[in-house]
């Protein structure tokens, strides 16, 4: 029976995770569940990181916050 070896290149993973392609995927994803989220929600991307595509959505308005806290309406928006 013939022995089957795997590599793993972390440097590949991380070009592959830091891809114009992947970041694509991560924006539409994060402005997706921004605009779900409604007025006062809105999606920036990561610039810090050092390993992967990223992005986050976030509150910008008190009534955004508040909606969150109280309605958890960004949490309800990623399922959606």
């Amino acid at each position: 029976m013939a022995s089957i070896q795997i590599e793993h290149i972390s440097g590949g993973w991380i070009e592959i995770f830091k891809s114009a392609e992947m970041q694509s995927v991560v924006d539409s994803a994060g402005q997706k569940i921004a605009s779900n989220a409604g007025d006062g929600f809105e999606y920036a991307q990561a610039t810090n990181s050092r390993f992967t595509a990223g992005g986050f959505v976030v509150a910008d308005s008190y009534q955004a916050k508040y909606l969150e806290a109280t309605e958890k309406t960004l949490t309800k928006a990623v399922s959606r």
